[in-house]
């Protein structure tokens, strides 16, 4: 049995667009939770106002690949982010 992998992705968040992008976020997630392979999520805030990244979201799933059906089938959703630019990476623990 594999161990799950780590999703962070990093996210660049034009100032003022900050409330739309955590209810964007919110969206998402809740979709994404009822994904097979789906284990957990969190999002997290930088404590330094003007940080390149403002936020990072950092979820477990239960294999890559239950990750990328999950985008696939939610793309519409997860493509609506009007504002920022999210850059994500899957790890494994080292």
């Amino acid at each position: 049995m594999s161990s799950p992998v780590v999703l962070i992705n990093v996210f660049e968040v034009p100032a003022g667009t900050e409330h739309a992008f955590v209810a964007w976020w919110q969206k998402s997630s809740e979709v994404l939770k009822q994904e097979p392979g789906f284990i957990d999520a969190q999002l997290h805030r930088s404590l330094k106002p003007g940080a390149r990244f403002q936020f990072i979201n950092i979820a477990h799933w239960e294999t890559a690949a239950a990750l990328d059906m999950a985008r696939t089938r939610n793309a519409d959703i997860l493509e609506t982010l009007a504002e920022g630019k999210g850059t994500p990476a899957l790890y494994e623990i080292a």
